[in-house]
C-alpha cells in the first residue's frame, strides 16, 4: 500500500482569527497509527515562562528575575493536547457509524482514511501565533514520525457476542503477519485463560497460561489486549491483522493566529467563516534544523580561551542570512544571583562555511 500521505489539514497555513475552542484537523490518505500520531505531532505558541534559570534556581537580588533564563526544565509554550482518529470516506465527510476495520484492504476498497483531531486541553490565547509540526521521516530521528496504521481491529469467532477485546499499541516487526488469541479456560475476565501465536509462527509456539484482564495486558512487538466483557468460551478465538509501519515521507510546519476571542468555536459552515475552508499542507523542501554544536549546549568547565563556536546545519547556509542581528552572543553571570553582573553582547566575528556557522567572541 501507499505511504500515507496529508490530504487537509484545518486551519490551513497562515490562517488568521481562528477561534480560541478550534480543533486541529489532518486528514489522511488512509488509516494512521494513532500512537505514533500522539507522539509526533506538536502544537506550541509562545514560550510565557521566562522569570527563572536553569536548575529551578531562584535569583533573589533586588533587582529582581532574570528575564533571560528560561524556567527548568525549560520551554512551556507546548500546548496540552488530547488526539482522536476518525474514519471519513473519499470527500472528508465522517463516515455514521464508524466502521469496525479489520484489515488494509478494508480501507482501501472502501476509501477510508483517517482525520485526527487534535484538541487542546483549554482555550487557546487570543491574538496569539500558533505552530503545528507534523513530524514525518525526513526528520532523521529515531520514531521516523507517523506511520499508516499497524493494529486492526480484532476478527473474532465466539460462542457468546458478550466476548469482547480492545487493541492498541504500535506493531513493531519488519513482517506483515496475524496474531491468533485462542481461549484455553472459559470465564469471565480474571478467570479465563489465553494462549497467542504468529500466524507466521504458527500455534505450537503458543505462549500459553496467560490470564485475561480488564486492564491492558501486553502481547510482544508493541501490541497490548485488553479484555471488555464476559462469559469467554474454551477455543474461542481473537484474530488480529498487523502491519509493518510505513512512514509519512515529509514533515509540515503550520502556523496559524488565533482569533481576538470573540469566536469559541468553529463556525457550522467553516467555508463562510473568517478561517476558510481546509487546505492542503505543502512540505517545505527541507527544514533547517541543527546538527551539531561545539561547544555542545550546555557544556560546563570549558578552558577560559575559549573563543570559537562551531555550529553545523543540516543544509548548505546563505551567508546574506547570516547578519549580527539574528546571531547574538550574550555573556550571564552564573553565580546563580542575578544582578552580580552585567548581562553585556558580545563582539563576536560570524563566518559561513557551507553548512556551518562559525562565531568568534
Amino acid at each position: 500500500m501507499a505511504l500515507p500521505t496529508v490530504d487537509t489539514v484545518f486551519p490551513n497555513d497562515g490562517s488568521e482569527g481562528v477561534p480560541l475552542g478550534a480543533n486541529i484537523e489532518i486528514t489522511f490518505n488512509q488509516g494512521i497509527d494513532l500512537r505514533l500520531a500522539k507522539a509526533n505531532i506538536v502544537l506550541y505558541g509562545p514560550d510565557f515562562d521566562k522569570t527563572s534559570g536553569p536548575d529551578s534556581a531562584l535569583w533573589i537580588e533586588r533587582s529582581g528575575n532574570n528575564p533571560n533564563f528560561l524556567k527548568s526544565p525549560g520551554f512551556t509554550g507546548t500546548v496540552k493536547c488530547d488526539y482522536e482518529v476518525v474514519y471519513v470516506d473519499q470527500h472528508g465527510d465522517l463516515v455514521d457509524p464508524q466502521p469496525v476495520v479489520t484489515a488494509q484492504i478494508q480501507e482501501a476498497n472502501n476509501q477510508y482514511r483517517h482525520k485526527l483531531l487534535v484538541k487542546p486541553k483549554s482555550l487557546l490565547a487570543a491574538d496569539t501565533k500558533y505552530t503545528l509540526y507534523i513530524i514525518g521521516d525526513s526528520e532523521g530521528g529515531p520514531s521516523r514520525g507517523i506511520s499508516k496504521r499497524t493494529v486492526f481491529e480484532p476478527v473474532k469467532v465466539v460462542t457468546d457476542d458478550a466476548a469482547t477485546m480492545l487493541v492498541y499499541g504500535t506493531y513493531k516487526r519488519e513482517l506483515d503477519d496475524k496474531a491468533h488469541i485462542k481461549f484455553t479456560t472459559a470465564g469471565d475476565v480474571g478467570e479465563a485463560k489465553y494462549k497467542w501465536w504468529y500466524e507466521s509462527e504458527g500455534e505450537a509456539s503458543a505462549v500459553t497460561g496467560k490470564v485475561t484482564s480488564r486492564r491492558f495486558r501486553r502481547l510482544n512487538d508493541g501490541i497490548q489486549v485488553r479484555f471488555t466483557g464476559s462469559s469467554y468460551s474454551l477455543n474461542d478465538l481473537f484474530t488480529l491483522t498487523l502491519a509493518t509501519r510505513e512512514h509519512l515521507e515529509n514533515s509540515y510546519a503550520l502556523s496559524f493566529l488565533a482569533g481576538s476571542g470573540s469566536v469559541l468555536e468553529v463556525p457550522s459552515t467553516t467555508s463562510t467563516s473568517v478561517i476558510g475552508r481546509e487546505g492542503p499542507a505543502a512540505a517545505p523542501d527541507a527544514l533547517l534544523t541543527l546538527v551539531d554544536m561545539e561547544p555542545e549546549d550546555g557544556s560546563t568547565h570549558m578552558p577560559l580561551d575559549t573563543r570559537t563556536i562551531n555550529i553545523e546545519f543540516s543544509e548548505e547556509l546563505d551567508p546574506d542570512t547570516i547578519t549580527g542581528d539574528n546571531v547574538t552572543v550574550f555573556a550571564y553571570p552564573v553565580s546563580g544571583r542575578f544582578g552580580t553582573k552585567k548581562v553585556v553582547e558580545l563582539v563576536k566575528k560570524l563566518t559561513v562555511d557551507g553548512s556551518v556557522l562559525k562565531i568568534e567572541i
